[in-house]
C-alpha cells in the first residue's frame, strides 16, 4: 500500500498495512500488557509490581507469559534477589518507556490545549546554555506565546539519560559526546572552558598561568558531570600532567562560586557564565587562550516526528544563536 502525505507537514506517513497491522505480535500486543511488563521490570518483583498496579499476582504472571508467547521470547528471569530483564526484556522495556511516556505528553498536551495552553516542552539545559535559555524561551513565546516549557539544569551525563529515556523531549548543551543512532545532533555555536577564582588569589598576581600551576591548587567541578570532568583530565594529560585534584563537587553554581569567592579553589567553567561569576566577585584566570573548546547545540530524538512545541522551541534556538544579542 502506497505512503500518504500529511496535508500539514507533507511528510510521508507509511499507511498501515490491511488489517491495520504489519505484523501479529502488533495486532496482539496492548498498551495494559506493556504497562504490567514495565512494573515487573520496573519494581524488580512480582509481588511489588501487583500491588502497585492493583492486581493479583497470578493475574499479572499471566500478563507477562501472554506477552512472551505473542513475542516468543522470555522477557524476564526470576533470580534469588529478584527478577531481572533479560536483553530481549531490556530492549522492549527502553522502548515501552518512550510508548508511555508519548502517551502521556499526548494527554497533556490535550489538557493543556483544554486549559488554554497549547502544548509542552520538557528542556534539559547544560551549564553552557544557562545565560540565553530564557532568551530562546522569549523568542518563542513571540510566535508560541500558549506553550509551556519545562526547564531543567543538569550536567552531560544527567542530559544524555533523560534524552534517551524521554525524560526530555530536546536538550541544549555541549555537543560532546558519542554518537546514538536515534538521537540527532545540531551544532549552533562554540563555547569555551575558563578557569576562575576569586579576586585575591595566589594566581592572579601571576602574568601567564600554566596548566602545571593549576595543580598546586583544589578544584570544585559539577556534581556527576563524569564527561566534562574527562574531558578536563585529557587537557592536562595533553600536557603531560596528572589531572586536577577535585575535592568538591556541587550540582549548584551559586554554592560553586561561593566557594571560589572565598577560598583558593579553581574551577573550570563555560565562558557564557563569566558574566555571572563577575558578578560574584570572581575573575577569570590569564591562562593562555580558553582551557578547551567545544560545539554547543541543541539534540532531540528522532525516533518521532517533533511537535510543533518542539519545533518552535528548536527555530527559537536557531534565533538566539544566529544572534546573541
Amino acid at each position: 500500500m502506497p505512503d500518504a502525505k500529511s496535508p500539514s507537514t507533507g511528510v510521508k506517513i507509511p499507511l498501515p498495512q490491511r488489517g491495520g497491522y504489519r505484523t501479529g505480535a502488533e495486532r496482539e500486543i496492548d498498551s495494559r500488557l506493556l504497562r504490567h511488563f514495565l512494573a515487573v521490570a520496573e519494581c524488580k518483583s512480582f509481588t511489588a509490581a501487583a500491588e502497585a498496579l492493583h492486581l493479583t499476582q497470578p493475574g499479572l504472571t499471566k500478563s507477562i507469559r501472554k506477552l512472551e508467547q505473542i513475542l516468543n521470547v522470555k522477557l524476564l528471569e526470576r533470580h534469588r534477589t529478584g527478577v531481572e530483564p533479560t536483553p530481549y526484556g531490556e530492549a522492549l522495556a527502553a522502548r515501552a518507556r518512550l510508548i508511555e511516556l508519548e502517551l502521556a505528553h499526548a494527554l497533556a498536551e490535550i489538557d493543556s490545549m483544554k486549559g488554554g495552553l497549547a502544548g509542552t516542552v520538557n528542556v534539559g539545559v547544560g551549564p553552557s546554555f544557562i545565560s540565553c535559555v530564557s532568551q530562546v524561551v522569549l523568542a518563542m513565546q513571540v510566535h508560541r506565546p500558549n506553550v509551556r516549557v519545562n526547564i531543567s539544569v543538569a550536567v552531560m551525563d544527567t542530559l544524555l539519560a533523560g534524552l534517551i529515556s524521554g525524560g526530555f523531549d530536546i536538550i541544549c548543551t555541549s555537543l560532546e559526546f558519542p554518537s546514538y543512532p536515534e538521537i540527532t545532533k545540531e551544532p549552533l555555536s562554540v563555547g569555551g572552558h575558563l578557569v576562575v577564582s576569586a579576586a585575591e588569589h595566589a594566581l592572579q598576581t601571576r602574568g601567564q598561568v600554566t596548566p602545571k600551576d593549576l595543580l598546586a591548587y583544589p578544584w570544585v567541578a559539577f556534581s556527576k558531570d563524569n564527561m566534562g570532568i574527562a574531558r578536563m583530565g585529557a587537557v592536562f594529560a595533553a600536557n603531560r600532567l596528572r589531572p586536577p585534584k577535585i575535592t568538591t563537587t556541587t550540582n549548584s553554581i551559586e554554592v560553586m562560586f561561593d566557594l571560589l569567592r572565598k577560598s583558593n579553589y579553581l574551577a573550570s567553567i563555560p565562558a557564557s557564565l563569566l558574566p555571572k561569576a563577575l558578578a560574584m566577585n570572581l575573575v577569570k584566570l590569564p591562562v593562555k587562550a580558553a582551557l578547551w573548546q567545544a560545539p554547543l547545540g541543541i539534540a532531540s530524538r528522532n525516533s518521532t516526528p517533533p511537535s510543533a512545541p518542539l519545533q518552535a522551541f528548536i527555530g527559537a534556538c536557531r534565533e538566539v544563536c544566529r544572534n546573541p544579542g
